[in-house]
């Protein structure tokens, strides 16, 4: 008897249904693995460092002096005496570990958590979404992959916005399924909450948090509960914001939405200096921005962007080009990061995993379970920052939030190919047994 094929929905069904997607001895594998590798790769830089509570990069520098600053109740002050320069989630999570002896120690530390917490959740992810197998081969890629290993060891914000967005992902993946029982208001709600924790953490994910509310509608083919659920979400990140914006007002005397960094950051990807990379040290020094408060200061540099973009439209098109390279380059960017190890490291690792995304976004038909719900949900916040640094800088560092999504699909192309390796070999046998 023939059965007609399966719809989308069924096709998101659970393969087996009665089997833990993944157990906890998963987890705990792929979370002890990534914490391994991320903690001995943090020592071995701590012990053969000079001064273990030194910080490399100027944006770790200016999280761990306003987290400083809140921390002896002096408010969220940069180094230029601005209140408004980030999103402040990250330096209240900093705060409390500046009063410690090597508290920038203790704080890397907990980084090395937060990545392994990372990894265990996007094996839950792709247990989740596709099946175990591929679960625990994505969170082995995310465990292993050497650029957020290296990042783990850095003040930046991508650590925890990883884990923020693996958990937003994972409750619109409950929501994108139609028929799923457990989708309702209570997970649109959460829905909210996650994306606005993102963007408490980083201002650059509130597109992607429009864009992903836009697709699950879409997915939903525009039913009343998505529609409702999505004004809720946006109500939630928006009501979620408003205390933030009303201190903004106070006390930069500014209706400040997200932070007054948006004005330099554009200028650094568009002003007239622009290359592709970040130049801000010397933008900081301008004469013409000498003496202005923070709200002159972000709009000085807006108006100066858009005036940059409207004088030679064509420039900014190719330096959008030079970025998107910057932003997906399999080796890293900066030349002090560029010797023959870490670029063969990184090539090694990068290409075939970018291979292996692409052959599963391309090759969707030829694979199990892997339907057009899935790939938007898993690629879109790749599009998205790959957009947002067509415009801003680029760098490698602006696509790790999206890698542990890309390493699910690529997990999932592995399998298939580990899979067709396999039947090859045995089929091979059989003929030569016969």
């Amino acid at each position: 008897m023939n059965h007609p094929p399966p719809t989308g929905e069924q096709r998101d069904a659970p393969t087996d249904p009665d089997r833990p997607a993944i157990t906890r001895s998963d987890l705990l594998f792929v979370f002890t693995l990534a914490l391994v590798l991320r903690a001995g790769f943090g020592i071995a830089l701590l012990v053969r460092a000079e001064d273990p509570s030194a910080l490399t990069y100027p944006d770790e520098e200016q999280y761990w002096m306003i987290a400083t600053s809140l921390w002896h109740g002096e408010g969220l002050v940069d180094e230029l005496g601005f209140r408004a320069t980030r999103m402040p989630l990250y330096p209240a999570f900093l705060a409390p570990l500046t009063g410690l002896p090597y508290g920038q120690v203790a704080a890397k530390a907990l980084h090395w958590l937060l990545g392994a917490v990372g990894a265990a959740a996007t094996a839950g992810l792709g247990a989740t979404m596709f099946n175990r197998r591929a679960g625990r081969w994505a969170g082995v890629f995310v465990a292993v992959d050497p650029f957020l290993v290296f990042f783990s060891s850095l003040l930046l914000t991508e650590t925890a916005f990883i884990v923020a967005l693996i958990v937003l992902c994972r409750v619109a993946w409950t929501v994108a399924r139609p028929d799923d029982p457990r989708t309702g208001i209570r997970q649109w709600a959460l829905i909210g909450l996650c994306s606005l924790l993102c963007v408490y953490l980083r201002e650059s994910s509130v597109g992607l948090v429009g864009a992903m509310l836009l697709m699950l509608v879409a997915v939903r083919r525009m039913d009343r509960t998505a529609i409702a659920g999505s004004v809720l979400a946006v109500a939630i990140v928006i009501g979620g914001l408003s205390p933030w914006t009303l201190r903004n007002r106070i006390v930069t005397g500014d209706w400040c939405f997200l932070t007054h960094r948006g004005g330099i950051s554009l200028y650094d990807g568009v002003g007239p200096q622009a290359t592709g990379e970040s130049n801000l040290g010397d933008i900081k020094q301008m004469e013409a921005v000498r003496g202005l408060d923070e709200v002159q200061w972000n709009r000085f540099f807006l108006a100066a962007s858009w005036r940059a973009v409207r004088d030679d439209p064509v420039r900014i098109v190719r330096l959008g080009a030079v970025k998107l390279a910057r932003t997906w380059n399999p080796i890293p960017n900066a030349e002090s990061h560029r010797t023959t190890a870490v670029r063969l490291v990184s090539a090694f690792w990068s290409i075939p995993i970018f291979v292996l995304a692409a052959a599963c976004t391309i090759l969707r038909s030829r694979l199990k379970m892997v339907t057009p719900r899935r790939i938007l949900l898993l690629i879109l916040p790749a599009l998205y920052f790959s957009a947002v640094h067509c415009v801003f800088v680029g760098s490698v560092r602006y696509r790790l939030t999206s890698m542990p999504l890309l390493e699910i699909l690529a997990a999932v192309a592995w399998i298939a190919l580990c899979d067709r390796f396999t039947r090859r070999v045995q089929t091979g046998a059989n003929a030569r047994v016969r």
